[in-house]
Formats: C-alpha cells, sequence, structure tokens
C-alpha cells in the first residue's frame, strides 16, 4: 500500500481512489457499528437514527434548548457554590462565638456599611454603636481557618476609633497608624535569668497599603531574630504588649498574619507579613467589647462581702 500510494501515474491515482473508497465504506461501516447501541435517556444517538427522527429544524430547536438548559445548569452550579462558601463562613462564625464565649468573652456581630474609597484601606463604619454596647479601643475581629478547615482562630481586623449611637468607625490593621504589639510565633530570642523570651515587635500597616503594597510590617526585631527561627511561613500573633506606641487594647493570641520576608537593618529587623484575612472582602466582623458592668457588679458584691465580714467581726468584739 505504501509503494501503491508513492506512485505518480494517472492510472495509479485512480487505483490510489478505490482503495481510498474501500478505506472510506470500512470506517463508516466501523462508526455505525460503534455506536450503534449507544443510547442517552433511552433515545439512539446514532447519525442515522437521529436523521430519521428529526429533521433540520427539530435538530436546531433541540440544540437551542440543550444549550439554555447548560447555561442555566452553569448559573445553578455559581449560586451552590456561593452558598456552599456563605455556609462554611456562618459554621465558622458560630464556632467562633461559641469559642469565645467558653472564654467568657463577649462578641458583638456587624456588618460593614460604609467603606469610602478614599480610605479604603483605613477605615470601615460598621452597623453597631454605644446602643449594642461599643466603646472606644473594642478590638475587632473576624473568624479565619487555621491549618484545618475546622480550626478556626480569631484574626485581628483593627479598633474601633469613633463610636455613635448606631454606628462606629474601625481604623484596620492595613493603616500605618495603627500599632499593634506582635510576636513571632514558636520563636524564642534565647535564654537570661528569666527564662525564654519571645521575639516580638510592633506591627503595623506598611506606608502606601493598597493593591500595590498587600503586606504588613513587623518592626522593631532583634537583628539576631533568624537566628532563632524567624523565617518564611512563620506565623505572627497579637502579643498583648502596648508601649508608647502601642496602646495595650488588642487582646493577646490573635493571628495576624504569616512571616514573607525577612530583613536585617543597621539597628534592628523587618519582617514583612502577609495579612492572615483578605482586608479587600470584609463584609462582616465582630467586635470583641467589654463587659464593664459585670465587672462593677462583681466589685460591688466583693465589697459588700468585705462589709458584712467586718461588720460581724465588730459584731463578736462587741
Amino acid at each position: 500500500m505504501v509503494w501503491v500510494f508513492t506512485l505518480k501515474s494517472k492510472d495509479i491515482r485512480a487505483v490510489q481512489s478505490k482503495v481510498l473508497g474501500i478505506f472510506g465504506i470500512v470506517y463508516e461501516s466501523l462508526d455505525e457499528l460503534t455506536y450503534e447501541q449507544d443510547f442517552v435517556n433511552g433515545e439512539p444517538i446514532s447519525v442515522r437514527e437521529i436523521s430519521k427522527k428529526y429533521n433540520k429544524k427539530e435538530l436546531e430547536s433541540r440544540y437551542n434548548k440543550l444549550l439554555l438548559d447548560l447555561y442555566e445548569l452553569r448559573a445553578w452550579k455559581s449560586q451552590i457554590d456561593l452558598l456552599r462558601e456563605e455556609n462554611i463562613e456562618l459554621k465558622r462564625s458560630l464556632n467562633f462565638v461559641e469559642f469565645k464565649k467558653k472564654q467568657s468573652q463577649k462578641l458583638v456581630a456587624a456588618r460593614v456599611i460604609n467603606r469610602p474609597s478614599s480610605t479604603w484601606w483605613k477605615t470601615f463604619v460598621i452597623d453597631r454603636g454605644s446602643d449594642d454596647g461599643l466603646k472606644l479601643n473594642d478590638p475587632v475581629m473576624t473568624p479565619v481557618a487555621v491549618d484545618r478547615a475546622e480550626q478556626v482562630e480569631g484574626a485581628l481586623v483593627g479598633k474601633v476609633v469613633n463610636v455613635g449611637k448606631s454606628q462606629s468607625t474601625v481604623v484596620l490593621v492595613t493603616d500605618s497608624e495603627c500599632k499593634v504589639g506582635a510576636y513571632v510565633h514558636g520563636v524564642f530570642a534565647g535564654a537570661n535569668d528569666k527564662g525564654l523570651e519571645r521575639v516580638q515587635g510592633i506591627l503595623s500597616g506598611a506606608p502606601g497599603a493598597g493593591r500595590d503594597v498587600t503586606y504588613l510590617m513587623l518592626q522593631n526585631l532583634p537583628k539576631e531574630a533568624d537566628r532563632y527561627g524567624v523565617s518564611a511561613g512563620a506565623k505572627v500573633y497579637s502579643s498583648g504588649v502596648g508601649n508608647a506606641e502601642v496602646s495595650g487594647v488588642f487582646p493577646p493570641g490573635l493571628i495576624l498574619g504569616y512571616v514573607k520576608e525577612f530583613e536585617v537593618g543597621d539597628f534592628d529587623a523587618i519582617a514583612r507579613v502577609q495579612p492572615a484575612i483578605n482586608f479587600n472582602q470584609l463584609s462582616y466582623i465582630f467586635v470583641l467589647v467589654s463587659n464593664q458592668n459585670k465587672a462593677l457588679e462583681v466589685g460591688l458584691s466583693i465589697g459588700e462581702k468585705k462589709v458584712r465580714e467586718l461588720s460581724n467581726v465588730k459584731g463578736k468584739d462587741n
């Protein structure tokens, strides 16, 4: 056959044409045998059977209907995927609230209702205020999955800086003026008389934070911090430690992000931190409110108990 198809005379070309025709018949026969017994929803799908049952207009109509059904199925799939993600977020939030209740911490759920473009990476407004128990400097957080989807931790979002009756303004950690005492998880600076100390510093938003600057800055780290394990991937948490720049309003143990890069300067070191959450997609958050009334009640009850004890003692002496 190879020899035949390499020849170029007119007679040989006629032979070649007949050979190709024979192969065409064989291919069509095999095609019919292959798809003759194929059915979809009880209907044969071979070309011959379909051409017998439907004309061209009917096939066109059926094709358009199937195409429309396909688009509708894709739309439904997108909605189902969105609902699945919302369901996961709601479960995380519920688990987070229950976890905080066990720690005797009260959370107030809030929704982001205003986020001006000029301060997009600095502040936003929520739909909760003093009527809901919010006060200045209350920390704001959101649940986030760490390591495993079912393991939920609190991620620091920022703090309340302006309180109205029904609305409040929150400053974000991405603001360079928002300072947070932070430490690198699982890293120790070395032994001294008091034992081991955590490698810690001050975290804030990077200058010009936005779409082009997607990291936070962890400053005031010791220059030798990389020797003790400060490297890419290490987790960064709030320390709860305050100083002249940091007011101690943030509770310890809230995840801030992950170390991306570590750079040693002249006097100290700086770590660039990848945030643990996407600040561009925040819609719902939780405010950790301090229960001062409960503390006052506890203090009064203790005071009353002391007064009664003293009264009993004086009564016995008399």
